[in-house]
């Protein structure tokens, strides 16, 4: 179950994040990053992606609740992720 929740977290993460640098920079006046800028910026981030996954895990975990993380609201993830990852300065 472990993997399952994994890929779906990694998926709403990649989802996020190309929203941020999208539709989130011309929503403040900003220049939208192309695909390879964003591929390039998820790559770059990649361990602090793999960290916010493992601390969702491993928090859910621990309370019980990683049922939850089957179908994340993308609330929950933003608190972990943004916590490592800054997309509002960039």
């Amino acid at each position: 179950m472990e993997q399952q929740i994994y890929t779906i977290l990694k998926n709403k993460i990649i989802f996020m994040l190309t929203n941020d640098l999208t539709i989130g920079q011309t929503d403040n006046d900003k220049k939208s990053f192309t695909n390879n800028e964003i591929e390039e910026f998820i790559k770059g981030n990649d361990e602090k992606i793999e960290k916010t996954i493992e601390n969702m895990i491993y928090d859910y975990k621990e309370d019980d609740d990683l049922e939850l993380l089957k179908e994340p609201l993308l609330d929950w993830i933003g608190e972990y992720l943004y916590s490592h990852i800054d997309t509002q300065n960039i």
